[in-house]
């Protein structure tokens, strides 16, 4: 099972990191300690296992025992990368200190803030049939997912039985759910319906695709299909009660950004900057209606089979006139 994020990457934006925060562990008011870089990439190795919750007979305990010891535990975690001697280290290495830092900062923000476990019921989801357009998933996501699109078909028999397993923790894991899910956020019980449905028919369309491949495997997408069903039966039946919030706040999310992406704006920043892109839009808009005046206003698309069509015709010049003009390879 590979990590909810995706091991210690150095781009060219994360060297912004140093002249944002400028500050190694002894900035922060933490003694320094002794540890080389090596020691560094073993204590990542150790604090991705600690991230990860204990597995119960194949299911991800995120009961609220569980939780409150694994955040009890952080701040042990922490003091422990601040006393990494890391004024002395090259550049690249600090960045890569930064990194775990946000790390740390992430699963303290979930702890204190966001409690997915707690609040979001789509972080139950498992089973995801399509490769995401961000480096892990989007959104929060539980430690037993499972990425059909990473397999390789037909299947090996040693595919086939880790699936049959992972898929087959979902109806426990749902199960666990209900006790864990008190949040009160009506926008995330709602999306938890349709994130619910969805996963019901992948697996249905899931068990078409690998109809005989291995009988256990058949079997537990079978009744993880039924579980999903039931599971999101169970959600409509809450979500009526819900009536909380559920975003985070403009000062919380100004932290995550800050802290966890290592973002130098605020919400306040972030809001101004996008009001100025929508009103460039705007006006790039205007100007090309200006330019196009003389022409036939457009037609509205009137069906779904004709925007799917529209889409894909604009979808294919798109990518040709990038090809065919060198702007990118394709």
């Amino acid at each position: 099972m590979r990590s909810i994020r995706e091991g210690l990457v150095l781009t060219g934006a994360a060297i912004a990191v140093l002249g944002v925060w400028g500050c190694g562990p002894e900035s922060a008011g933490a003694a320094p300690g002794q540890g080389t870089y090596d020691d560094l990439t073993a204590f990542f190795a150790d604090w991705r296992e600690f991230e990860r919750p204990d597995f119960v007979d194949g299911v991800p305990d995120y009961s609220a025992d569980a939780m409150a010891a694994q955040y009890a535990e952080l701040p042990d975690w922490q003091e422990q990368l601040f006393a990494f001697p890391v004024d002395d280290w090259s550049v690249s290495q600090q960045i890569d200190w930064h990194i775990v830092r946000a790390e740390m900062n992430g699963l303290d923000f979930d702890h204190r803030i966001r409690q997915p476990w707690t609040n979001n019921p789509a972080f139950y989801v498992t089973m995801y049939m399509a490769e995401s357009d961000v480096p892990a998933h989007e959104g929060p996501v539980h430690a037993g997912w499972v990425d059909t699109w990473t397999y390789d078909y037909p299947l090996s028999e040693g595919d086939a039985q880790e699936l049959a397993d992972g898929i087959g923790a979902i109806p426990a894991l749902l199960e666990q759910a209900r006790t864990n899910l008190t949040g009160d956020g009506r926008e995330l019980w709602l999306a938890g319906v349709r994130s619910f449905r969805r996963q019901a028919s992948d697996l249905r369309s899931y068990a078409e695709q690998v109809a005989g491949t291995h009988a256990g495997l058949d079997q537990a997408i079978q009744e993880a299909a039924e579980a999903s069903d039931q599971f999101r039966e169970w959600i409509e039946a809450q979500a009526p009660s819900k009536t909380g919030k559920s975003g985070v706040g403009k000062d919380n999310y100004t932290w995550y950004m800050q802290n966890v992406h290592l973002v130098p704006y605020t919400w306040e920043d972030q809001v101004a900057m996008m009001r100025r892109e929508l009103a460039r839009s705007h006006s790039s808009l205007r100007l090309e209606e200006h330019r196009n005046r003389g022409l036939p206003e457009l037609q509205r698309i009137q069906t779904a089979e004709e925007y799917d069509r529209r889409l894909n015709e604009s979808v294919d010049r798109y990518m040709a006139f990038l090809e065919d003009n060198e702007i990118h390879s394709i």
